[in-house]
């Protein structure tokens, strides 16, 4: 009772006094002011804080991601122009992530110039593959540039990686490159036809190195035009296979001349073009090899057409077959 009596008489000494009161008021305003400044900075600070560390998480992540982006482009080719260069190559995305290529850069070798296109928009999915040929070539001016120039390309990624193109030319397993042309091995197919005449349809291939000489046989062939010019290569109806016996006392040969197959039928034959750094499927025949019957004989396959506008000529020592 009496502490209760005691604090009526404070309160009623400072409503009586309106300086005491305001002192009062003021200092508890005071307090809360310094309180709520208090719990700003508090708060503002733990949310500068939090900011900081998002960014530098989102920063690490970019980081991570950039290193672990992995992209391939391959099997890159240059055509077009004097002056605008249209580059072809077929790319991969090989990681987890979306990969956006946005500038192709390209260094002219032979005139020490540079090309650039920088509003490129390719996104590829994780694993997702994309051939950019013909009308979805991307064009570089360069000027007094050549598509027979020689060439160094890479793209630039979204997270400034860059990536360069390779051309990644399949050589010969026997010898790489001889001259301007290699070989494919492992592609060596034949076809047996009933007929040499036009719109035959050739059936299904067999991959041996055993054929039969009573038979007519379509060789094909896969040659990689390797020329330095980086020039096409005109095949002329003076190409061939040819089989030579070794052990004959006379010469036995046979032939099997340059053919042209569409849409898996024969067809006469005007021309065939080899584009450089391009894997190609030639035709020859069909043939009997009768002459070759009953021996393991060599092939060569004779070139001669031309490279630009001069002449080109080579004959090549390619594979041995069994012919029954």
């Amino acid at each position: 009772m009496t502490t209760h009596l005691t604090l009526r008489k404070i309160f009623r000494k400072l409503i009586d006094n309106p300086k005491a009161f305001s002192s009062v008021i003021g200092t508890i305003f005071m307090v809360l002011v310094a309180l709520v400044l208090s719990a700003s900075v508090f708060l503002w600070t733990l949310s500068q804080n939090t900011e900081y560390f998002q960014a530098v998480k989102e920063k690490n992540q970019l980081e991570v991601d950039r290193l672990n982006e992995r992209l391939t482009a391959e099997n890159v080719t240059y055509t077009g122009s004097r002056g605008v260069i249209s580059v072809e190559v077929d790319v991969r995305n090989e990681c987890p992530l979306f990969v956006n290529l946005t500038t192709l850069w390209v260094f002219d070798v032979n005139i020490g110039n540079y090309g650039v296109n920088d509003t490129l928009n390719i996104c590829l999915k994780p694993g997702e593959k994309l051939s950019l040929r013909g009308f979805k070539a991307i064009k570089i001016k360069i000027n007094g540039s050549d598509p027979s120039h020689i060439f160094n390309s890479w793209f630039i990624t979204s997270r400034g990686n860059a990536v360069p193109l390779k051309e990644n030319i399949i050589v010969a397993q026997v010898a790489e490159g001889i001259g301007s042309i290699a070989m494919d091995i492992k592609q060596f197919k034949y076809y047996i036809v009933p007929n040499v005449n036009d719109g035959t349809d050739i059936g299904t291939p067999y991959y041996s190195f055993t054929i039969d000489g009573t038979k007519y046989t379509l060789l094909c062939i896969t040659l990689i035009n390797l020329d330095p010019s980086h020039q096409p290569i005109n095949l002329t109806k003076d190409s061939y296979v040819w089989a030579v016996t070794p052990f004959a006392e006379t010469l036995k040969s046979d032939v099997w001349p340059i053919r042209k197959v569409i849409d898996n039928k024969l067809a006469k034959f005007d021309f065939q073009i080899l584009e450089y750094g391009k894997p190609t499927q030639v035709y020859f025949g069909p043939t009997q090899a009768s002459r070759s019957r009953g021996n393991v004989v060599p092939l060569f396959i004779l070139l001669f057409g031309k490279i630009g506008n001069a002449d080109y000529g080579q004959n090549i020592p390619f594979i041995a077959i069994r012919v029954t």
